[in-house]
């Protein structure tokens, strides 16, 4: 059986909104700033989004929400 394809990946939407929102805010600080710091940060942003989206993709395949075919 078939789950909704956005069950599982809808509970952590304001979770990567959060975490764009905050790449978007790092990127403006370093434009505005200069400060090198911003760029490290952002890099721990996006590492993290990355890695929400490959557990959610790896849940969503766990219970079967949609195949592969």
């Amino acid at each position: 059986m078939e789950k909704k394809w956005d069950s599982v990946r809808q509970q952590y939407q304001c979770i990567i909104k959060n975490l764009l929102n905050n790449v978007d805010i790092c990127n403006r600080r370093y434009v505005e700033e200069g400060e090198e710091g911003y760029l490290v940060q952002r890099d721990v942003y996006i590492k993290e989004i990355e890695e929400l989206k490959t557990f959610i993709k790896q849940k969503e395949l766990k219970l079967g929400c949609y195949t592969n075919g």
